[in-house]
């Protein structure tokens, strides 16, 4: 096993040592200040409270199609992939509580917000348009911050319990969840605990059934937070136990990810300013297999085929701190700081039938990432705001040697020989090829805010945005699946030489409100040099061994490798409310996306279509609900050198609504799909397994009507 190069003993070393800032507001203020300081700024997130927003979904990235500007790419109950103006994956950082979680998972089955589920979640935030350097290392596609419940210190000395216990039940897997948070407070203490238990069935669609798709999930966590006086000290751990998990849009299901995360924060407060000290650590170890909760893979007698039997071992373990200052000065506050994620990844794909095969998918492959930045906030005169801000990345990357038997037996001829051969070539040109690759990778941005004599506040905002690969997209050596959660049924290989994604972008905005309305459009455009995509394989190599394995039922014979090409995406989005009257709000949120490639005429992969959302609000006489409705158009505007599909636009209609039922007990009431119409989601994957009811390989359909609800008492 390669070692940490930078334990997390090294991050507290430059914790205690830094003398730095950070903020992330453009409001400035300190309860201890005599004077407050407001700078002139713009609505630059946009939050959705889960309480206060009926969802069934166990999924939390489910929650962001009702953003401005994102999506999701879905590929599993579990295993939603944030999307925003076009961009998906590792471009997109995303945070719970603050700590960057890096799944085991190569194909993102567990991605980060796998680890915040919809029953412990306060808030899920996107930050809209340009990030400010401040907020992470990565955010070259945006920032999606997810917050859970953290309880709240009491006013006085004696301690106080409460909590909330929350249980729900939908009908379109017969899912269910049980949980409860806790919390022992007084002043200065507080306790707090939180358990759950969720599962469900496979799911329905109009025509039938997606199998495998059932799930089971468990959490335990249990934090402590300390305040007194300018310190305040909190300490959290959490116990994530995903067990069987169907993935029908990935070629195996889960087994089991059994992950243990910790996080700590410090905040000492002052006039003069605000330190903040936090770390992090997770470790997520994940098993999956082809034949568990799937028809295993068949012989040619339609039998099952022992020797096609996989398993797949997944380990990351990953550890971040940041350490912050933010100093107040008259006319805003400067933001400076370091930061640092670790990350190491393993992968091993095994035969339960044969001893000897052996697959080192990823061996410690490692990607560290260290950062510093500074940012500041002023207001130049009574109605003119700037944000700029500078970071600095330095991102290390390596792995060790690689290797596989696909001959465990020891044949003297015949396929196994030949693709055992193929793969000891392929595992040789990669070893040799200069693994260990570091860039030094340098963001920027600037925001000018106009705010007039009446409701309105004008801004624009450039920025220089990067990404360095993933360790998928330069440690894949095989022709494999395993791509971060691309689900598309094709085979991908990687390039060590890959150039980190360099993004030049500009926005326009408006914030404009009064006591009955609100709009909030923004325009933007974002050039991409060296953008990450795969393209058709040159490795003859590699494309041979891809046909031997198709020709045996795995897989396609046209792999793509992860290539740099050059990109743009354009377009807009807008979020409105209009107040009808005391008891009525109408709501809508429009999203338009443009992105292609500009080395060749072809369109960016996987882009969500043109949609529309709007709601119509009521609160009044006990209840509150709403009734929503959710048009996507016509996506053919697609991929053509990725082999990516059209889709025909579709329309769904959700209602939902709520009551207190007791002193503290809140009843809701919902159905999602309520005409249960058949349509597919462009941004769905695709069927990797076994069923009569999906054809192999087809997109996976959109779920049919679902009546849910929910019962959540406050104590």
């Amino acid at each position: 096993m390669r070692p940490i190069r930078h334990p997390l003993a090294i991050a507290l070393a430059l914790a205690s040592a830094a003398n730095i800032a950070y903020t992330t507001t453009a409001v400035a203020q300190d309860s201890q200040r005599v004077e407050e300081v407001v700078v002139v700024g713009v609505r630059d997130t946009h939050t959705v409270i889960v309480d206060d927003t009926l969802v069934a979904t166990p999924d939390t990235a489910q929650l962001l199609r009702k953003m401005p500007g994102a999506n999701v790419n879905k590929n599993g109950e579990l295993t939603g992939i944030a999307q925003y103006r076009g961009m998906f994956g590792d471009r997109i950082r995303v945070s719970v509580d603050g700590a960057q979680i890096n799944g085991a998972g190569p194909n993102a089955m567990d991605a980060p917000l796998h680890y915040a589920p919809v029953a412990l979640l306060e808030s899920l935030t996107i930050n809209r348009g340009i990030v400010p350097v401040s907020k992470g290392q990565e955010t070259i596609g945006g920032y999606v911050e997810a917050k859970t419940y953290a309880g709240d210190f009491a006013t006085g000395s004696d301690f106080e319990f409460s909590g909330r216990a929350y249980t729900g039940v939908q009908s379109i897997n017969s899912g269910n969840v049980v949980s409860g948070f806790f919390s022992l407070a007084n002043d200065s203490h507080i306790f707090r605990g939180f358990v759950m238990q969720e599962s469900g069935d496979d799911l329905e669609f109009p025509e039938g059934e997606i199998r495998p798709s059932e799930y089971e999930r468990e959490r335990f966590d249990l934090g402590y937070s300390f305040a007194q006086g300018a310190h305040e000290f909190s300490v959290d751990f959490a116990r994530n136990n995903t067990k069987d998990a169907g993935t029908a849009s990935l070629p195996m299901d889960i087994l089991s990810v059994d992950s243990d995360l910790f996080r700590s924060r410090y905040t000492y407060s002052a006039d003069q300013g605000e330190l903040t000290v936090e770390l992090s650590a997770s470790d997520n170890e994940h098993w999956m297999t082809n034949y568990h909760l799937r028809r295993p893979p068949q012989s040619a007698t339609m039998n099952d085929d022992p020797m096609r039997f996989r398993r797949n071992w997944a380990v990351s373990m990953n550890y971040g701190f940041t350490v912050k200052y933010e100093q107040f000065t008259d006319d805003g506050s400067w933001l400076y700081g370091i930061d640092g994620n670790f990350a190491e990844h393993r992968s091993i794909i095994s035969n339960p039938n044969a001893a000897n095969f052996l697959i080192a998918n990823f061996n410690d492959a490692g990607r560290d990432v260290i950062g510093a930045f500074a940012e500041r906030t002023v207001s130049l005169n009574d109605q003119l705001g700037l944000e700029a801000g500078l970071r600095v990345n330095r991102v290390e990357m390596d792995t060790e040697l690689v290797s596989a038997n696909l001959n465990p037996m020891n044949m003297m001829m015949g396929m196994p020989v030949m693709m055992d051969n193929m793969a000891g070539m392929l595992s040789t040109a990669f070893n040799n090829s200069g693994t260990d690759q570091t860039d030094t990778n340098v963001d920027a941005f600037a925001r000018l805010s106009y705010e007039t004599d009446g409701d309105a506040t004008w801004y624009v905002g450039a920025a220089r945005k990067t990404r360095s690969p993933s360790y998928q997209e330069r440690y894949l050596w095989s022709p494999l699946e395993a791509t971060g959660g691309m689900a598309d049924g094709k085979t991908y290989i990687g390039d060590p030489s890959l150039a980190p994604e360099v993004a030049h972008e500009i926005e326009f905005g408006l914030d404009y409100e009064n006591a009955r309305y609100g709009i909030y459009p923004r325009a933007f455009y974002k050039r991409v040099s060296d953008y990450i995509q795969g393209t058709p394989s040159s490795n003859m190599t590699a494309n041979n061994f891809a046909q031997m394995m198709a020709n045996m039922g795995m897989g396609r014979p046209d792999p793509l490798q992860f290539s740099n090409v050059s990109a743009r995406f354009y377009g807009f989005d807008v979020d409105s409310y209009f107040t009808l009257n005391d008891q009525f709000t109408l709501r809508a949120i429009v999203n338009v996306v443009r992105a292609d490639r500009r080395d060749i005429n072809d369109d960016l992969y996987r882009i969500a279509p043109d949609n529309l959302l709007v709601a119509l609000d009521y609160q009044g006489n006990g209840w509150t609900g709403t009734i929503e409705s959710i048009t996507y158009a016509d996506q053919d505007r697609i991929a053509v050198t990725n082999l990516e599909l059209p889709t025909d636009g579709y329309s769904l209609i959700n209602v939902s609504a709520r009551t207190e039922i007791a002193s503290g007990i809140e009843l809701s009431l919902g159905a999602e799909n309520l005409l249960d119409e058949s349509y597919l989601d462009h941004l769905a994957a695709y069927n990797r397994a076994f069923n009569p009811d999906i054809a192999s390989r087809a997109r996976m359909p959109g779920l049919g009507r679902n009546f849910y609800a929910r019962v959540m008492w406050n104590f």
